[in-house]
C-alpha cells in the first residue's frame, strides 16, 4: 500500500523476525535513515559502504519498502554465483524474490515480479541485453555498479577481434579499408600486418574517413560469416543504422564501432525506473560513474565512519619490486611461488581480453589448469571453485567476484587496471590530461583488493606484477580515490616495495607462516634510524577531482544517437568548456572533435561549415601534442586537401608511454641500457631492447626454440608501410676485431627469409651489430639488398644522442600537462632526424658498414 509517511527501517528490519539478521549495524542505521528522511525519491543514489558493512541487507530493506509502495523491484548482480547469494540473503531476511537467468524466467515467477509482489534478482545481462525477459522495473538496484558499464556499453558495441579465423578476416579486411582511403594513421599498417604489440596505441578513425568507408565497412560486417557469431547477432541491429554516430577504435587486438559513451538514458529498462541504486565499496566521482554508465545525474550517500580495521579480515598487497614486465620469468615465477604455497590456487585480474589471453597461453604451456572467466558465463567460475586447485582468468573484471572464505588465497593483479577498452586505451594516450581515467586506477585496485576479504576470518594476499604499479598508486589523483579503509594496505605496499625484492620475498614468507598477522612486520629500514615526521594536514586534492562534465558528455552522445545534431553539438561544447576551465586542455578539444562530429552528422555545408570552426576553435594555439596534431590533420581533410601524418607522433606517443611507465626511473633504466649494449653478446641484445624504445620502435627477444631465431626483433609502423629490422649480434674477444665474413652473413640471410615468410606483408631487413669497421668482399656481396651493416659504436653513438633528447624532452615535460609536453616536443622535435628516418638508417647499406660519423650526420647540428 502506498505511503507518503517516513519509513522506519530498525522497526521494519525487526517484523521480519530473521534469525540471522536481527539488528542493523551503525552504517546501515546511518544509510537508511538518510534515505528514508531524503533520498525516497532521488531519482539516481550511489550508496558506497565498505566491503563487509553489510550492503545487501540494506537493498534489500529498500526493496521490501518499494514493494509495499507497490513499485516492481530489480535487483542487479554482476555472476549469477553474487545472485545466487543475494537470493540466500534475502531467504534469510525473509523477503521473497525469484531469480532469473538466462532461459530460466517461469511463468508464475515473471507474473509475480511484474506484479510488484516479489524481488527479481538477475545479473546485468539478463536485465540489460537486446531483447530482455523481464519488464522494466520500478525500483532498479545495481550492485557492483561498475560492472553495469559492460553490459550497458556492449548492448551497442560491435567489437571485431584479430583472432584466429572470421573474425581476424574481417578485422584486417577493414584496416586494409582505411590503408587505401588514407595515409592518416601509421599504426595501421603494422595492426594489418599482425605485427603491432599489445600496447600499440589505437587509431580513432576522423568522422570524415569513416562517412567515406561507412557503407563499405557495413557491407563487409554483413557478407562475413563473423556476422553469424552469437554476440554480434545480438549486436549488430542495433548499431546498424547508427553507424555514422559512432566513434570506431582500430587497436591492435580489434576493432570497437561503438557511441563514445553508453546512450543508456535511451535505454526503457534504465529509463522507465522511478528509481536506480547504485552500490559500491568503491564509487569513485559521481561524474564518472555517470559517463560510464551512460545515465543520469547521480547523488551520493555514504557512511560517516570508515569500517574498523579487521572487520573484513587481513590482506597484504606486495607489489613487483624490479623493472621486469608482468610476464617476465622472474616476475612470473615469483607470482606462481605464491600459488603453490596459497594450496595451488589463484585469481588473475588482467586488464584486457589480450592480456589474458596471453597469460592463459602461458600458464596453460606449464601445465597448469586454467579456467577462463568472460562477461556472462558463470560456468568456468563454478568449475574453477570445485576444482581442488586451478587458476582462474579473469579481463576487466575487479569488482562482481566473491571470492572470500576457502575460494582464493592469492589474487594477482597484472596490470596497472588503466585501460579495459580500446576507448581507454585511447584516452590513455593521447588525452595525458583526462584525470579521470586515473581516478579508475584508484577504483580498480580497491575492488581488486576486496576480492578475497569479505568477513574477519579471511586472510588473503594480493600481488601487483606490473613495474608501473608503484609510480601509479603515488600519483595524488590515483591516491585520492582509494578510500579511506585502504589507504594502509597501500601504504604499506609502497614500503615493502622501496626494500626491494629482499623485503618483499621475506614479507612472503612472514604470509605464509601460520600465526602472523599480513604486513604486521616493519620492513627492513636503512641502518640509521628513521626519525618520526612531524604530522601534517597533507595535501587538498581540489582541482580535476571535482570536474562535473558528464552530464553534458552523456546527453551530447545521446542526442548525437538520435541525430539530434544540433543539441549534441551544444552539448559537447558544454562539456568541452568545463574541462577547459578545469586545465584539461587535450580532453577538453577530444569534446570539441566530438562537436565537430555532430555538426558534421547534419550533412549540410553549414553543418561542415561549423565543424571546422569547432576544430578551428579547438586547435588556436593548441600545443604540439600527438592529439592536436591529429585534430590539425582533420581541418586540413575537411578543407579538401591532406596533411600525411607526421610518423615522429608514433616517437613521442611510444616516449611518453615509457616515460609514464618508468617515471622516476627512466635515468638509471637509459644509463644501464648503454651499459648492456656495450657488454658482452647477450648484453648487447637486452641493450638493443632499450635503443629500440628510444628510437620508436617496438622490439622483443624471440624466444631461442624458434626456428632460426634472430638475437632481436624490432617492429614499428609508418605511414606507408610496416616495418620489420632482424639483428644478429657479433662480437669479438679482446683485440682488433678481424674483418666481417661471409659466414656472419649467411646466417642472418635465413633468417631474413623466415621473418618474410611470417609477415609477407611487412618490409623486412637484417641489420648485423659488429665490432667490424671493414668487410671481405663476399660477405659485401652477400649483404648488399638485404643487411645494414653496423659498427657496434655506431649503435652506441646513435644510443647517446637519443639518450639527449628524451633527457631533454622529459626535463621540459614538467608537470606533464598538454602545454608542457607541447612546448617539449617542439624543442626536441627540432633536434630530432627527418621524418623516416629510422627507416632509411635501418635499410641496406650495401655492403659499407656504418660508423658513428655516418648517424652523426642524421642529426641537426
Amino acid at each position: 500500500m502506498t505511503t507518503n509517511e517516513v519509513p522506519d527501517f530498525e522497526n521494519r528490519l525487526t517484523s521480519f523476525a530473521s534469525i540471522r539478521f536481527t539488528e542493523l549495524r551503525p552504517g546501515q542505521r546511518q544509510v537508511l535513515s538518510a534515505y528514508a528522511n531524503d533520498h525516497r525519491d532521488t531519482p539516481d543514489l550511489a550508496i558506497e559502504m565498505p566491503t563487509g558493512e553489510g550492503k545487501t541487507l540494506l537493498a534489500l530493506m529498500i526493496a521490501d519498502y518499494a514493494l509495499d509502495q507497490g513499485r516492481s523491484v530489480a535487483y542487479l548482480a554482476g555472476t549469477r554465483q553474487l545472485a545466487e547469494r543475494v537470493e540466500a540473503e534475502a531467504g534469510a531476511l525473509g523477503l521473497d524474490v525469484v531469480r532469473f537467468a538466462s532461459r530460466d524466467y517461469g511463468g508464475a515467477k515473471l507474473d509475480d515480479y511484474h506484479q510488484a509482489e516479489v524481488v527479481g534478482v538477475m545479473n546485468y545481462w539478463v536485465y540489460f541485453n537486446s531483447s530482455p525477459v523481464p519488464k522494466p522495473a520500478d525500483l532498479v538496484i545495481l550492485d557492483d555498479a561498475h560492472l553495469a558499464e559492460q553490459p550497458l556499453s556492449g548492448i551497442q558495441t560491435l567489437r571485431i577481434p584479430d583472432k584466429q579465423g572470421d573474425s581476424r578476416t574481417l578485422y584486417r579486411t577493414i584496416c586494409g579499408f582505411v590503408v587505401a582511403h588514407t595515409d592518416a594513421y601509421p599504426g595501421l599498417h603494422a595492426m594489418q600486418d599482425g605485427t603491432a604489440q599489445p600496447g600499440t596505441p589505437p587509431e580513432l578513425l576522423s568522422f570524415k574517413d569513416w562517412k567515406t568507408l561507412e557503407v563499405r565497412t557495413r557491407d563487409a560486417i554483413e557478407a562475413s560469416p563473423f556476422a553469424e557469431e552469437k554476440e554480434v547477432k545480438y549486436v549488430w541491429p542495433k548499431i546498424r543504422n547508427h553507424l555514422s554516430q559512432c566513434g570506431v577504435l582500430i587497436g591492435p587486438s580489434g576493432i570497437e564501432i561503438r557511441p563514445y559513451h553508453p546512450p543508456t538514458t535511451l535505454n526503457s529498462w534504465y529509463s522507465q525506473a522511478k528509481q536506480r541504486i547504485y552500490l559500491s565499496a568503491t564509487l569513485g566521482t559521481m561524474d564518472d560513474l555517470q559517463r560510464r554508465v551512460g545515465g543520469h545525474p547521480i547523488a551520493r550517500l555514504t557512511t560517516v565512519e570508515p569500517l574498523k580495521t579487521g572487520v573484513t579480515g587481513d590482506r597484504l598487497f606486495l607489489l613487483n619490486p624490479s623493472t621486469g614486465e608482468a610476464f617476465s620469468p622472474a616476475v612470473l615465477e615469483w607470482a606462481l611461488a605464491q600459488a603453490i604455497k596459497a594450496g595451488g590456487r589463484a585469481a588473475w585480474l588482467c586488464a584486457s581480453h589480450a592480456e589474458a589471453d596471453i597469460l592463459q597461453a602461458r600458464l596453460a604451456t606449464d601445465g597448469l589448469d586454467v579456467y577462463r572467466l568472460k562477461p556472462g558465463d558463470d560456468a568456468k567460475f563454478d568449475a574453477w571453485t570445485q576444482a581442488d586447485a586451478g587458476h582462474l582468468i579473469a579481463a576487466g573484471r575487479y569488482d562482481g567476484l566473491d571470492l572470500a572464505g576457502d575460494v582464493c588465497k592469492l589474487v594477482i593483479i597484472t596490470s596497472v587496471p588503466q585501460a579495459s577498452s580500446e576507448f581507454e586505451r585511447f584516452v590513455v594516450a593521447y588525452l595525458g590530461d583526462a584525470s579521470f581515467m586515473r581516478h579508475r586506477v584508484g577504483q580498480r585496485v580497491t575492488q581488486a583488493l576486496g576480492r578475497a576479504n569479505r568477513e574477519p576470518s579471511d586472510r588473503s594476499m594480493y600481488l601487483g606484477l606490473d613495474p608501473l604499479f608503484a609510480q601509479m598508486l603515488a600519483d595524488p589523483a590515483v591516491r585520492q580515490s582509494v578510500p579511506t579503509s585502504t589507504q594502509a594496505t597501500v601504504r604499506k605496499a609502497l614500503e615493502v616495495y622501496d626494500t626491494g625484492w629482499t623485503g618483499t620475498q621475506a614479507e612472503c614468507d612472514r604470509f605464509w607462516t601460520p600465526g602472523t598477522a599480513a604486513g604486521s612486520a616493519t620492513p627492513p629500514q636503512t641502518p640509521a634510524a628513521v626519525p618520526t615526521r612531524k604530522p601534517r594536514p597533507g595535501r587538498n586534492p581540489g582541482g580535476s577531482s571535482r570536474v562535473s562534465s558528464a552530464d553534458h558528455e552523456v546527453t551530447a552522445v545521446a542526442d548525437l544517437w538520435i541525430s539530434d545534431h544540433q543539441g549534441a553539438a551544444e552539448k559537447a561544447h558544454a562539456a568541452s568548456a568545463i574541462l577547459s576551465e578545469a586545465g584539461e586542455t587535450e580532453h577538453a578539444a577530444f569534446w570539441r572533435y566530438v562537436e565537430a562530429h555532430a555538426h558534421f552528422s547534419g550533412g549540410t555545408s553549414q553543418d561542415y561549415a561549423a565543424a571546422r570552426k569547432a576544430l578551428d576553435d579547438a586547435t588556436q594555439n593548441g600545443p604540439r601534442t600527438t592529439w592536436f596534431q591529429r585534430l590539425r590533420r582533420t581541418i586540413s581533410d575537411l578543407e579538401g586537401h591532406r596533411d600525411p601524418a607526421d610518423d615522429t607522433d608514433q616517437l613521442f606517443l611510444l616516449w611518453d608511454e615509457w616515460r609514464r611507465e618508468v617515471g622516476p626511473r627512466l635515468e638509471r633504466i637509459l644509463s644501464t641500457g648503454r651499459v648492456l649494449l656495450a657488454g658482452a653478446h647477450d648484453q648487447q641484445c637486452e641493450g638493443l631492447l632499450v635503443l629500440a624504445r628510444l628510437a620508436g620502435a617496438n622490439s622483443e627477444l624471440p624466444p631461442k626454440k624458434e626456428q632460426s631465431a634472430t638475437d632481436c626483433r624490432w617492429t614499428w609502423s609508418t605511414t606507408k608501410r610496416s616495418e620489420r629490422r632482424v639483428w644478429e649480434v657479433k662480437t669479438v674477444p679482446e683485440g682488433e676485431p678481424s674483418p666481417l665474413n661471409r659466414a656472419d652473413v649467411n646466417q642472418l640471410l635465413g633468417q631474413i627469409q623466415v621473418e618474410t615468410t611470417r609477415v609477407p606483408k611487412t618490409r623486412v631487413y637484417g641489420c648485423l651489430l659488429t665490432p667490424s669497421t671493414d668487410a671481405e668482399r663476399d660477405a659485401t656481396e652477400a649483404a648488399r639488398d638485404k643487411i645494414a651493416l653496423i659498427n657496434d659504436q655506431a649503435a652506441l653513438h646513435l644510443y647517446d644522442l637519443l639518450v639527449e633528447r628524451i633527457t631533454q624532452y622529459d626535463a621540459l615535460c614538467g608537470d606533464d600537462s598538454a602545454a608542457s609536453r607541447g612546448h617539449a616536443r617542439t624543442k626536441v622535435e627540432a633536434r630530432l632526424p627527418d621524418d623516416r628516418w629510422l627507416g632509411g638508417l635501418l635499410s641496406p647499406s650495401h655492403g659499407k658498414i656504418l660508423l658513428p660519423a655516418h648517424v652523426a650526420a642524421l642529426f641537426p647540428a
